[in-house]
């Protein structure tokens, strides 16, 4: 299932991945993490990256680094490690038509920094989708939003 959130005033920024975590009721250190498409986050994370789990946890735990974009795939813990410049988030009308998928192999879901102005959930599972619901502010159905503005784009 996929989301968006954006516009939601009591958002402080976007993305918190502090705030993300206890959205979808996650500890960051349960997944290893693929992040790409990276503007932001904490100095001398090189794009693409390969993060542990206990490493991302104590990164977020140290400080709440912000990405201005970025796509953060999260993977089962022990997954071998890889990079690849996919995922993409700028300039991918994959993410605003239909039902976005996520963008690797083995990913369970998605959390996509866009542009410091919005956090796109990418192929939650139903216990993380009604966790989200339950929890974060403002949060819609991507794929309706993308039903409804049709061609457009965002």
């Amino acid at each position: 299932m996929n989301y968006i959130q954006k516009g939601v005033p009591e958002v402080n920024f976007y993305t918190s991945m502090k705030d993300v975590a206890g959205w979808l009721e996650i500890e960051l250190r349960d997944y290893d993490w693929h992040i790409s498409d990276i503007d932001g986050g904490w100095c001398g994370i090189v794009d693409p990256s390969w993060v542990l789990g206990e490493e991302f946890a104590a990164k977020i735990e140290e400080f709440d680094y912000q990405f201005v974009w970025a796509v953060i795939s999260a993977f089962p813990k022990g997954t071998e490690a890889f990079t690849s410049s996919l995922p993409y988030v700028e300039d991918n009308p994959a993410l605003w038509e239909g039902a976005p998928c996520t963008q690797l192999d083995g990913a369970l879901f998605e959390i996509v920094c866009w542009d410091s102005s919005a956090t796109l959930f990418i192929g939650l599972s139903k216990e993380l989708s009604r966790r989200l619901l339950a929890n974060a502010p403002g949060i819609k159905d991507l794929d309706k939003e993308n039903e409804r503005r049709g061609a457009d784009s965002c």
